[in-house]
């Protein structure tokens, strides 16, 4: 039976009738009153209280937000419509536009079989549940939020062939039912997430019928939404072999190769053809895949192609499987990039790295690079045992990027060692005046064979001289804590008041580390007020037992 509609079917009516009662006022707020109906007006005040949203950091939407423009749809038909409009600009789930429909979702959907829960929606049903879903613009799906009413719902819309939210900009997905989101795919569609991902753990691939079915979803994207400009695409499977998988690299690439509005790409493949078509975008920025074998390289940028590639492109993602794909791609690269990242399951040697970073500062298209990151995947990641090499990173390595003066953000996370001291600090700090971010092994920690180089002490000089850092990760010692702890006033006078994250690392006995913890964290904080401090304190035992 069809309920009564309201405009957010989850929200109490007896809390939004106050804020009604000031608009029919005395003469004296009747200025305000007819300001409040100028549609310019009205519209920067909505804005401020859909705004609250990005402060509250909870799992259900802000209730103070959703509330008040609740009541301000109720107020009168002059608000009515610029309040319903943020109030449904974005939601989590199908759920709520189903209520707004008088469509009753069981709390036990999710346990039931597809068949005894069939959702088939009246024709006034759909209206009014159009009614709002036009107003939708942001729509976010985990993989939750598929109960079997709503598998059955989608289901339905999709047999009409009926786009559900015509002015949705923006969605992402968590889901392995990719055939469910084609009524949600729509022409005024700029931003799309698709992460494939199976809730069965044992299961390392799609169903046959699964993978059809996302082929066509991938294929059919060109035309079903055409005004695409951001396309990410995933294959959330832990146990998979690798990210270069065919026959879904093949429909990906279709769909590139005919969007022509694209600024950013991240999936897991492309082929080379598709790669070139993204060079010749004059809109394209950003791109996030595997890179491409020497030979392909060499076919994408080879002199025999006359028009310059990547023209505007500011930013490379690349996950790599030798380091001679990543030489040919720092001799190739025609172009000014501004941030690059590297993802390698291939360790991160001293030479290798040497010769990269020898290519950076020689090459022009390198010169402004403001971002570089390396991040090392290993077994230890999904396993959780640890098990470190004995290979470390010296600041000889690392010196020939002190030629980039332009870097702000520098990631460095491997499974080597990366062994500093002191003065590589403050060599760091005087090659890179505009640093902001430095992190150095952030996932594997303090792991050098030797005793890190630096205190607590070297640590408050070089944040000092670094005005702009408000970001750092380093390993430190605890040798000198107790001087340091005895200057403690002197440096509260030197406090940070730009970092905003720092962590620390170190290892000692564990009778040091038991003594100076609580010390250790009351001086940080004194140090770094505005500081989102973590420190991490290893016994030497536990060190010394990964080598073993």
């Amino acid at each position: 039976m069809l309920s009564s509609e309201a405009p957010f079917q989850n929200h109490c009516i007896t809390t939004v009738l106050a804020p009604a009662k000031p608009l029919s006022t005395v003469n004296s707020s009747e200025p305000v009153s007819r300001a409040l109906f100028v549609s310019e007006i009205f519209s920067n005040i909505i804005s401020y209280i859909s705004a609250d949203e990005i402060y509250v950091h909870t799992r259900n939407p802000p209730a103070f937000s959703r509330n008040t423009l609740y009541a301000l749809a109720l107020t009168c038909r002059t608000f009515s419509e610029q309040a319903l409009d943020a109030l449904w600009e974005s939601i989590e789930g199908i759920i709520p536009l189903m209520k707004c429909g008088g469509i009753i979702v069981s709390p036990n959907s999710a346990n039931t079989k597809l068949g005894d829960d069939h959702v088939i929606p009246t024709e006034s049903q759909l209206a009014i549940i159009c009614r709002y879903a036009n107003r939708v613009r942001s729509l976010k799906l985990s993989f939750h939020d598929w109960p079997h009413s709503v598998q059955s719902f989608l289901q339905t819309v999709a047999y009409s062939s009926k786009v559900l939210m015509p002015n949705l900009r923006y969605l992402r997905a968590t889901c392995d039912l990719v055939h469910l989101l084609r009524p949600l795919l729509g022409p005024c569609l700029q931003r799309l997430s698709i992460n494939v991902s199976t809730s069965v753990n044992y299961r390392r691939d799609l169903e046959p019928w699964q993978r059809i079915s996302l082929h066509m979803i991938l294929r059919s994207l060109p035309t079903t939404c055409p005004s695409l400009e951001s396309f990410d695409f995933n294959l959330d499977f832990s146990t998979r072999p690798g990210p270069w998988d065919a026959p879904l690299a093949l429909p990906v690439s279709y769909a590139i190769q005919n969007l022509q509005r694209l600024r950013t790409v991240n999936v897991p493949a492309i082929t080379k053809d598709a790669l070139t078509y993204l060079g010749g975008l004059s809109s394209f920025t950003s791109i996030k895949t595997h890179l491409p074998a020497c030979s392909d390289l060499e076919y994408v940028f080879g002199s025999s192609r006359g028009h310059i590639l990547f023209e505007n492109l500011e930013s490379v993602d690349w996950k790599i499987a030798g380091w001679r794909d990543v030489e040919m791609f720092t001799c190739l690269w025609p172009r000014n990039i501004i941030a690059m990242s590297l993802r390698s399951e291939v360790t991160f040697n001293p030479g290798p790295l040497q010769v990269l970073f020898d290519s950076l500062h020689t090459r022009e298209a390198f010169r402004n690079l403001q971002c570089i990151r390396l991040f090392e995947f290993s077994p230890s990641l999904s396993t959780g045992v640890f098990q470190f090499i004995e290979i470390v990173i010296t600041i000889d390595t690392i010196r020939p990027l002190f030629y980039l003066n332009a870097l702000r953000v520098v990631e460095f996370d491997t499974g080597s060692s990366i062994s500093l001291n002191e003065d590589d600090l403050k060599e760091i700090a005087e090659a890179w005046p505009c640093l902001e971010v430095l992190l150095l092994n952030e996932t594997y920690g303090c792991h050098d064979p030797k005793p890190p180089g630096v205190t607590l002490a070297g640590v408050v000089r070089f944040v000092e001289l670094c005005p702009r850092l408000t970001k750092l990760g380093i390993n430190f010692t605890l040798n000198d804590m107790d001087e340091d702890f005895d200057n403690l006033y002197d440096f509260e006078s030197r406090a940070s008041n730009t970092l905003e994250y720092l962590t620390l690392r170190s290892r000692a006995e564990e009778h040091v580390l038991t003594f100076h913890y609580s010390r250790l964290n009351m001086l940080v904080k004194k140090l770094f007020p505005r500081a989102k401090c973590r420190c991490q304190l290893i016994s030497v035992d536990w060190f010394e037992s990964l080598y073993a």
